[in-house]
């Protein structure tokens, strides 16, 4: 067997497991319902595709109008893709079809080890974490780690137009290119000078076009992310359930760490004690862990994007497959019952067990990250223009 690996080529391997995770995904899209955030792409969606304005959607039916929390451009692209064909199934394939693209893309195109990509990819492909917390429980989340990873590629081949391209997209689509556009803004401009400011300009400018759709209406989408993100009391699995129990939460601390964690980011990037890609990860980690909820997707868009980061060790990937298998346990007991055993293990939806179970493989990665930046440099990133 491991002869015949050898003998193919690694185009070739790399474009087998992507059609193997490919085929993955697709057996879990006829097995499984794909969740609520499934059917919040699909409501919104399909009133955009109906020619509707998905932000005056009236109450009372079996979404509320105030998840219509995403930018226009998203709702854009569902009833584009529901108009091929009119199914949630149709969003789930595109999902599957973008995992597909991110194997490709990075398997192919980074500038990384082979042997460090293949571990990556293997991860990426088949982690039960991955597949349930975003393919059995649909996400567009697939879409913004494939932005991402173009993203980091373009900053390691110093390709700023590119770079900036994917981050109107992600800013467009789902407001994450907000978090790091300033440091990447700071960035730009130091290696390009006043000529920055013309991918710069070129990004704000998409952003505030995708904004025109069913505006003003499209406006109520900042309202509605606002009231989720100043909640009373925390929710799903986000860390500041911690202080909650023992009544040290207040519903402006979250937006303050937010702040606070991308300033320093910016920080720590004029002082030259991280890169610009460091800097973006570590934006998308700020913009995230401080959330008042967060969901097991959220804590896997952070964790995956330092995979790109940092060679890690044996020890911390057999840690990270370990720790992922109850990670996986408590995304499926959020909505299906599982063994009684299990499910006291894993504890109910919203406990502080649930948060340490769906926290461990995001610590695993950025401790390790940490490790290896510690005794190794950083890979070089190109700053030609």
């Amino acid at each position: 067997m491991s002869g015949a690996r050898q003998s193919l080529s690694w185009p070739v391997r790399v474009g087998l497991l992507a059609a193997a995770a490919l085929i993955v995904r697709l057996v879990l899209v006829a097995v499984t319902d794909g969740g609520a955030d499934l059917a919040i792409y699909d409501f919104f969606g399909g009133y955009a595709l109906d020619g509707v304005n998905p932000y005056d959607v009236p109450a009372g039916g079996p979404i509320e109008p105030r998840f219509a929390d995403s930018p226009p451009l998203e709702f854009a692209l569902f009833a584009g893709l529901l108009a091929l064909h009119d199914s949630d199934t149709t969003l789930r394939i595109f999902f599957a079809l973008c995992d597909a693209g991110t194997i490709l893309l990075i398997g192919l195109a980074f500038p990384l080890a082979r042997a460090w990509r293949w571990r990556v990819l293997l991860f990426y492909a088949f982690n039960p974490f991955v597949l349930t917390a975003w393919t059995a429980f649909s996400e567009d989340k697939t879409v913004l780690f494939l932005l991402i990873a173009a993203l980091l590629l373009a900053l390691m081949q110093g390709r700023l137009g590119a770079a900036w391209a994917a981050t109107a997209l992600l800013t467009a689509l789902k407001f994450l290119g907000a978090f790091f556009a300033p440091v990447l803004a700071l960035h730009t401009l130091r290696v390009r000078g006043r000529r920055g400011l013309i991918p710069i300009a070129l990004c704000a400018a998409f952003v505030l076009l995708t904004c025109l759709l069913w505006f003003p209406d499209s406006l109520n989408m900042l309202d509605n992310r606002r009231e989720r993100g100043a909640l009373s009391e925390p929710i799903h699995a986000s860390p500041w359930l911690f202080p909650s129990e023992i009544g040290l939460y207040a519903s402006w601390l979250p937006q303050v760490c937010m702040v606070l964690s991308l300033l320093g980011v910016i920080w720590l990037y004029l002082r030259e004690r991280v890169d610009v890609r460091e800097a973006v990860v570590l934006s998308i980690a700020g913009g995230y862990v401080f959330l008042p909820d967060q969901p097991s997707n959220r804590i896997l868009l952070v964790l995956l994007p330092f995979l790109l980061l940092a060679d890690l060790s044996r020890r911390a990937w057999l840690l990270l497959w370990l720790t992922s298998l109850p990670a996986a346990a408590a995304v499926i007991e959020a909505s299906r019952d599982l063994p009684a055993g299990l499910a006291d293990a894993i504890g109910p939806s919203g406990s502080l067990r649930q948060v340490v179970w769906l926290h461990l493989p995001l610590l695993v990665v950025v401790v390790g990250w940490i490790r290896e930046r510690s005794r190794n440099r950083p890979i070089s990133v190109s700053v030609s223009s």
